[in-house]
This record gives structure tokens, C-alpha cells and sequence, in this order.
């Protein structure tokens, strides 16, 4: 079956991965569940849009991802098995498929119990450190891009890199370009500046153990120009005044999405280390 950009279910990509059901959109594109002819099994195929295939800034943006999840090895980090380019431009990623909940549906039912978090940290902080360590921020950490987990026990992962960032080469500024969530990013990257660096996903990931725990994101408004106001200005409830957990922990999480990128944790691995600090007192 040839490669088309006018795919659909039964497409077959690579002359093995045949597209059997449409697992989500996102703004650049569909992703689909596909059955694996060559070896068994099921991948993700992410598809970038049609639309885009003439847009060099989104085909770089989805190239981006592909390099960054082919640099990394992982096990909270979605692995890559593929990078496909069809004969008529089509690009694609073709990724493992983790069975099983997004964190955000997980979060549909209710916040997480401490117990459940402390599950969520390690790995989640491993795999930003690892990607840290290859120079790449993944830049849009929230609950839609972790995987909770698979129904073979396997823990969180964290998924779409496509608004990843190579530190000592991307500069925001230059483009006047913002890729992520509003409602997750760091102050620092909403205002444009160009010295983003790995705490931008320190506060992504406070931002996320914010609304786990508290079951709603610690900045909230429907119009983007005042939920960034909000932001910037850093100012809302602390985390034990809406949440069920002790003062060390809502320190944590303060700690790591403080408006003032200097005054967070480095590194998720330090994050990490006073997460379970705090969950010994």
C-alpha cells in the first residue's frame, strides 16, 4: 500500500505498521495504534498533519522530537522505533505503545494520594534528568504527556517531545516563538527570554505535582493574556491550603514552581532528593 499524506486506518508505514485505530490528536498531528506485520505487536504512529508538510518550522519542530526521543534511552521516557519520512514528504514517528491511562485521565477520577505521587516522582525525575544530561528539555511536562502506566505494571512514562528544546542552541527570542502549554510553563519562557535552561521543567514538573495532588493546575483562567499575568506574578494558594499533605511537601512543590527560576531546585535529581526528604519528616 503506498505512502500517502491521505492516510487513514489500513495505511501500512515502513512496509510493516498498519494503522488499526486513532488513539488521539494533538495540534500537529494524529496519533494511531498500529499492528506490527514484521515482528507482532503494537507501536504508536504519530503522524504530522498535512497541513504542516509545508511548514518548515512544524516539520523541524516533529523532526526535533523524533532526534530527541532517538537520543534517549530511558525507562520512563517513551522509546522511538522509528523516524519515517514517505515518498510523497509524509512524516512520521513510530514509538513503543504503552497500554493504559494518560496521567490526566488518571486525574478525571480525583487527585492522587501521596502514595500514588511518590510513585509518579522517581521515574518522572529520572527521565527529565536523563534528558537533561543529552542537553534536551523536554518543555511541555503536564499530565496529558505522562503515561500512567501499563495493565503489566510498567511506571509512568513521559511522552511528546515535540516542544523539546537543545540547550546552548535554542533561543526564543530570536523567533518570538512559545511551544508548550501555557498553563504549564515557566514565567521565563511565557515572558520570551532567551536564557531557558533545565528549570524551566523543574516548574513544569511542580506545576504537575500541584495538580495531581490538589486534582486542579495552580494557575487557572480562560483568557491566555491573564493566566499568564498570573503566572508571571507567581502568586497562588500554596499547595497545603487546597490539598490534604503536609507542609514539607507543599514546600516542595513551591520550591520547584517559584516564579524566580533562581530560587528553584537545578535539577529534577534535586527535586527529586527533597521530595523524599520531605516524605521521611
Amino acid at each position: 500500500m503506498k505512502e500517502s499524506t491521505d492516510i487513514g486506518i489500513g495505511t501500512i508505514l515502513s512496509g510493516r505498521y498498519e494503522l488499526v485505530g486513532e488513539l488521539a490528536r494533538g495540534a500537529m498531528g494524529t496519533v494511531y495504534e498500529a499492528s506490527d506485520r514484521v515482528e507482532g505487536g503494537k507501536a504508536a504512529v504519530k503522524v504530522l498533519d498535512a497541513q504542516y508538510l509545508a511548514d518548515d518550522a512544524m516539520r523541524r519542530r516533529f523532526r526535533r522530537e523524533g532526534a530527541a526521543l532517538k537520543a534517549l534511552d530511558h525507562p520512563a521516557i517513551v522509546r522511538l522505533l522509528e523516524l519515517g519520512v514517505g515518498d510523497d514528504g509524509m512524516v512520521y514517528l513510530v514509538t513503543e505503545l504503552v497500554e493504559g491511562q494518560t496521567l490526566a485521565e488518571r486525574l478525571s477520577a480525583g487527585p492522587l494520594r501521596l502514595e500514588e505521587a511518590d510513585a509518579l516522582v522517581t521515574p518522572l525525575c529520572g527521565g527529565v534528568a536523563a534528558a537533561h544530561a543529552h542537553g534536551i528539555l523536554h518543555g511541555d511536562i503536564k499530565p496529558a504527556n505522562v503515561l500512567w502506566g501499563d495493565e503489566a505494571g510498567r511506571s509512568p512514562r513521559l511522552v511528546d517531545f515535540s516542544a523539546s528544546k537543545i540547550l546552548g542552541l535554542d533561543r526564543l527570542t530570536a523567533t518570538g516563538e512559545i511551544s508548550g502549554t501555557p498553563a504549564y510553563l515557566a514565567p521565563e519562557v511565557l515572558t520570551g527570554k532567551a536564557d531557558v535552561d533545565e528549570r524551566i521543567d523543574v516548574y513544569g514538573l511542580g506545576v504537575l505535582l500541584y495538580e495531581s495532588l490538589s486534582g486542579n493546575p495552580p494557575f487557572e483562567d480562560r483568557h491566555v493574556g491573564r493566566l499568564m499575568m498570573k503566572i508571571d506574578a507567581g502568586d497562588c494558594l500554596p499547595l497545603d491550603a487546597v490539598a490534604h499533605v503536609p507542609a514539607q511537601v507543599s514546600n516542595v512543590v513551591a520550591c520547584a514552581m517559584h516564579r524566580d527560576k533562581n530560587a528553584r531546585y537545578r535539577g529534577a535529581a534535586e527535586l527529586e532528593a527533597a521530595w523524599r526528604e520531605a516524605r521521611k519528616a
